[in-house]
C-alpha cells in the first residue's frame, strides 16, 4: 500500500462507488483499478487522470492524486527536488517579469521608532528587523550585513529585496547557511537555492553566501535558543529558532565579539558559489572553467549557438559586429571544440525556437553581442541544425515548461552547475556551484525531465515542429 492508492481508495468509497461500478461507468480497465487502488500496480498517467474525472473531484483533490501519483512514481525525495527546482525556475521568471516593470512605485513609510529592543512576536521582530536594515541603509557609506538566518527563510531576503531599490546604495551581505547531510533532505538545499539566486542578480546587493554541512533540521530549530542573528555595523539582532522573538543589541563591544566569531565561523565554511557580473569576464570564466568533460546538459529557452552556426560563421559575426572579443576567439573555438566531443544533452523550449524563427533572437551569447538573424540566416541556421541533428541528443519543452528567458543552464559531469543570466551587454551574471547536494539534484532532475511525457516532445514531433517553422521561413 501507499499514500497513492490510500487516498484513490479513499476517494472510490467517498463518491459511492466500488471497482466494479466505476469501471463499468467510466469504462476503465477493472483489473488495472483495482490493482491500483490496492497498491498492487502503478498506472499509467492518463489512466489516473481519467480516474479522476470519472469520480467528478474538485480541482484541488485532483492536483493532490496527480502528485501522490508523481511521487509514487519516482519516488518522493526525486519528487520534492523536482517540485523544489520547477518552482526556482517560476522564481527567476518573475525576476525577469518584474524587472521588465520599470514604472512600480516604492512606498517608503519613513523612519521607524524603535520602542523596545525587546520583540516577543513575530510581527514585532520583523519591525525590529526593518529598523536595523533602514538606519543601516541610511546611515552607512557602506552598508554590511551579516547573518546565519536558514536560507530556506525569506524574512531578509524579502526585505532586502523590497528596500533595496529605495537607496542609491550597494549592499554587502556576507550569509552563513546550514546545508542538510541527509541525502533525503536536498530538496531543502534546492530551497535555499531558491532564496539566494534572487539576490546574487539584484543591482544593489552584494550577495555571497557560504556553506557548511549540519544534521539540524526545521523541527529542531524552535528547541534552540536565539541561535540566529543579523549584524550590522551598529547593532545585532538576535532571532528565536522559530523567528517569532527578538533581541536588539546596540553595545559596541557585543557587536565586535558577534563578527569576530562570524569571521571565524566563515573561515570553517565553503563558499557557496563564484560570480562575475562583467561580460569578458564572465566569458573568460565560462570558456577556461573546466578540463575537458565527459557529460553536458544545458538548459535554455531557444536554439544554442553552437548548434545554429559552424565556428566559420561565428567568427565572422565577431568580426563584423564585435571585434572587441576578436582575442577571445581562439578560446571560443577551443570550447566549441570541447562541446562537440562532449556527450551532450540539449534542452530548450517551444517557446524560444517559436521565437527565434520569429524574431531572430537566439538564447546564447550571440543575443547580447550580435544583431538578430535576419530571415536568411534564421533559414539557414535551422537547416544547420536539422543537418547535424544526430550529433546529440536534442529535448524540446513544451509551453506547460516554465523557463526564463535570460537564463541559461549548465551541467557539466555532475558536479559543476551553471547560472549564467543575460539580459543585454551591460547586464550579464555568470554564477558556478559546485556543491555536492545541488548538482546530485539537479542530475536527477534532467534525467526525469528527459523521460516526461508531461513536458518533452517526441523526436518525430520536434523534427515534424523544426521543419514546419522552416517551410514557414521559406515561404
Amino acid at each position: 500500500m501507499s499514500k497513492f492508492s490510500d487516498k484513490c481508495r479513499e476517494l472510490l468509497t467517498e463518491n459511492g462507488y466500488n471497482v466494479y461500478r466505476l469501471s463499468q461507468a467510466a469504462s476503465l480497465e477493472r483489473t488495472t483499478l483495482q490493482r491500483m487502488v490496492t497498491g498492487k500496480r502503478l498506472p499509467g498517467q492518463e489512466f489516473v487522470e481519467n480516474f479522476c474525472r470519472a469520480l467528478r473531484i474538485p480541482f484541488l483533490e485532483e492536483k493532490e492524486v496527480m502528485e501522490l501519483y508523481k511521487m509514487e512514481s519516482i519516488g518522493e525525495s526525486a519528487y520534492l527536488n523536482q517540485k523544489t527546482i520547477l518552482q526556482l525556475f517560476d522564481t527567476l521568471s518573475n525576476l525577469d517579469k518584474e524587472e521588465k516593470r520599470n514604472n512600480y512605485k516604492v512606498i517608503d513609510h519613513g523612519d521607524l521608532e524603535l520602542l523596545s529592543p525587546i520583540a516577543d512576536d513575530t510581527y514585532d521582530t520583523e519591525m525590529l528587523l526593518q529598523f536595523i536594515l533602514k538606519k543601516t541603509i541610511n546611515t552607512e557609506d557602506q552598508p554590511i550585513i551579516y547573518t546565519n538566518i536558514p536560507g530556506t527563510n525569506t524574512l531578509l531576503s524579502h526585505y532586502l529585496m523590497l528596500l533595496a531599490p529605495q537607496y542609491q546604495k550597494e549592499i554587502s551581505v556576507k550569509h552563513l547557511i546550514y546545508f542538510q547531510t541527509n541525502i533525503s533532505s536536498a530538496h531543502a538545499n534546492l530551497e535555499t537555492l531558491n532564496q539566494v539566486l534572487p539576490l546574487c542578480f539584484s543591482k544593489t546587493i552584494h550577495y555571497e553566501p557560504f556553506y557548511y554541512y549540519s544534521k539540524l533540521s526545521k523541527s529542531d530549530q524552535p528547541n534552540l535558543l536565539f541561535p540566529f542573528y543579523i549584524i550590522t555595523g551598529n547593532y545585532v539582532l538576535q532571532l528565536s529558532g522559530n523567528f517569532e522573538k527578538g533581541i536588539l543589541h546596540s553595545d559596541p563591544h557585543i557587536i565586535k565579539e558577534y563578527k569576530k566569531e562570524f569571521e571565524r565561523c566563515l573561515c570553517q565554511s565553503m563558499p557557496l558559489l563564484q560570480q562575475s557580473n562583467n561580460l569578458e569576464e564572465s566569458l573568460n570564466l565560462y570558456l577556461t572553467c573546466q578540463n575537458q568533460p565527459k557529460n553536458i546538459i544545458t538548459l535554455e529557452p531557444a536554439l544554442c549557438d553552437t548548434d545554429l552556426i559552424s565556428k566559420q560563421q561565428f567568427v565572422q559575426l565577431v568580426t563584423q559586429y564585435t571585434p572587441e572579443y576578436i582575442p577571445m576567439l581562439n578560446a571560443y573555438n577551443a570550447f566549441v571544440d570541447m562541446v562537440h566531443q562532449t556527450s551532450r544533452t540539449s534542452f530548450f523550449t517551444e517557446a524560444g525556437l517559436k521565437k527565434f524563427c520569429k524574431s531572430g533572437i537566439t538564447s546564447g551569447t550571440s543575443h547580447v553581442i550580435f544583431p538578430a538573424f535576419n530571415e536568411a540566416e534564421r533559414v539557414s541556421s535551422l537547416k544547420h541544425y536539422l543537418a547535424h541533428y544526430e550529433n546529440s541528443e536534442k529535448k524540446l519543452l513544451n509551453q506547460r515548461f516554465v523557463f526564463p528567458d535570460s537564463f541559461y543552464i549548465e551541467l557539466r559531469d555532475k558536479r559543476t552547475l551553471h547560472f549564467i543570466r543575460t539580459v543585454d551587454k551591460d547586464n550579464i551574471t555568470f554564477i558556478t556551484i559546485q556543491e555536492s547536494s545541488i548538482c546530485d539534484a539537479f542530475e536527477e532532475f534532467f534525467e526525469i525531465l528527459g523521460n516526461s511525457s508531461e513536458y518533452v516532445f517526441s523526436d518525430k514531433d520536434l523534427l515534424s515542429l523544426l521543419k514546419d517553422e522552416l517551410d514557414r521561413l521559406n515561404s
